[in-house]
């Protein structure tokens, strides 16, 4: 799997860690949806620079699902961050309403 891939959108977040007290940018990102059996699959690069890194590909039945179901993976990972962690946008407003 190669790690790089070209962006089709990002999203930049902060990461708290409450242990350390120490915060950090993350970025989610999905690259271009491609065929990976013409007609049949197709698959989206994704990762969470700055926490996870580069993920497994995303699968759908075409491009469009491929790229539906890798925002949604993206938002169930955050998620499921164990709650030591809080996610935040940059403007320090928590992502996710508690």
């Amino acid at each position: 799997m190669n790690d790089e891939f070209t962006i089709l959108v990002e999203r930049a977040l902060v990461l708290h860690d409450h242990a350390t007290n120490q915060k950090q940018e993350i970025r989610l990102a999905i690259g271009h949806p491609y065929w990976t059996e013409p007609g049949m699959e197709a698959a989206c690069p994704v990762a969470v620079h700055g926490y996870l890194g580069r993920l497994a590909d995303i699968r759908g039945i075409d491009p469009m699902s491929a790229l539906a179901i890798s925002v949604q993976f993206l938002e169930t990972l955050l998620k499921a961050i164990p709650e030591a962690r809080t996610v935040y946008w940059p403007s320090g407003e928590k992502y996710f309403d508690d």
